[in-house]
């Protein structure tokens, strides 16, 4: 079980002892993070890995950038 679901089963059960009241539906979910993040304070959670790292996408970036730059050079000389 991943932590949003044992986040959501956790508020589900105390919406449920609070008699359903869904005015405190905000207020179960809070709660229940605090239970849930608390059982894990000790524990490391696993990220989501990312797909690139802000190095890489900053490298891509210039790259980008640099073919740009030569595309606009090359269409300048062309009509030289």
């Amino acid at each position: 079980m991943n932590l949003h679901d044992e986040i959501a089963a956790v508020a589900y059960e105390l919406f449920k002892s609070r008699s359903y009241i869904p005015v405190r539906a905000l207020d179960d979910w809070l709660d229940a993070e605090r239970i849930v993040l608390a059982r894990h304070a000790g524990q490391e959670i696993e990220e989501p890995e990312e797909e690139d790292g802000p190095e890489e996408t900053a490298e891509a970036e210039k790259t980008k950038a640099s073919e740009a730059s030569d595309a606009e050079e090359n269409q300048e000389a062309a009509f030289d």
